[in-house]
């Protein structure tokens, strides 16, 4: 059992990189159950800064599942949020309500490719919002000299489903939270992985994983951090998917996903 001088440091340091993590959370009814409470969904993310322009950046995956779910008869939309307290500098515990059927958004999922990210633009209102509960946007010195970084340790941020709820309670609102885990990059791909055209960022969780699993840590980004005086560190990859059996775990480059949305833009 931790301490409490160690919880206290522990919340401390997730609540620093928490300035690096958006929740899309949405509340849904399936239509052939409509006397259920509604379900609660949080989707991790963090916010990139091309050409100008503030999104908020998940996984594809992610954002295909809302986009089918936006056209399905199947499943009703109920709300939509921008969760954006896990951060110490908030100001505000109130989430953004946020009008997802109407958003611009974009994706790619693709195995081959190795492309698995997802875009959503923002308007000057929530970005105002979001800077103003103390969210940090990524821009391109995080990702232009990367390849330059010898890298000395790995951690990934998320939202495991396990901490969050998968059903709103009477007041309408659901329970999310976020965690580190220590990822060890592996420099070559281990037997059985096969090679993607785009290289992802590939690791194993290292030591002993406090969670039954990782599942919904997806969208949320992975640091990198060189420990040479001074420590710094960079949002290198964003969570993608995962091998249970081998505690392995898969992320889309920001250097390779950045670069297509500045070319696109």
């Amino acid at each position: 059992m931790k301490t409490p001088d160690e919880q206290r440091r522990e919340s401390e340091f997730l609540q620093f990189f928490g300035r690096h993590l958006v929740a899309l959370c949405v509340t849904f009814r399936e239509s052939d159950k409509p006397n259920e409470a509604p379900s609660f969904r949080a989707y991790a993310g963090t916010l990139i800064s091309i050409e100008g322009a503030i999104f908020f950046l998940t996984a594809g995956h992610i954002l295909s599942e809302l986009h089918d779910a936006l056209k399905s008869n199947e499943v009703e939309i109920l709300n939509a949020v921008l969760s954006d307290n896990f951060g110490a500098g908030r100001i505000s515990n109130l989430p953004i309500p946020f009008d997802l059927k109407n958003a611009p958004m974009f994706f790619i999922d693709d195995d081959e490719e190795g492309l698995d990210f997802g875009v959503v633009a923002l308007r000057p209102y929530y970005v105002r919002l979001l800077a103003a509960n103390g969210l940090v946007a990524l821009e391109e010195k995080n990702w232009s000299h990367q390849h330059t970084i010898e890298f000395d340790a790995h951690l990934m941020l998320g939202l495991p489903v396990e901490y969050t709820s998968d059903r709103v309670d009477a007041a309408g609102e659901g329970r999310v939270s976020a965690t580190m885990l220590a990822v060890k990059q592996l420099k070559t791909l281990p037997d059985g992985v096969v090679a993607t055209r785009h290289p992802r960022f590939v690791g194993q969780i290292s030591g002993n994983l406090s969670l039954s699993s990782v599942k919904g840590m997806s969208g949320g980004p992975i640091f990198g951090f060189n420990f040479d005086p001074p420590m710094r560190y960079w949002v290198v990859a964003l969570q993608s998917t995962w091998l249970r059996d081998r505690r392995l775990v898969f992320a889309c480059p920001v250097p390779v996903l950045a670069s297509m949305m500045t070319t696109w833009a």
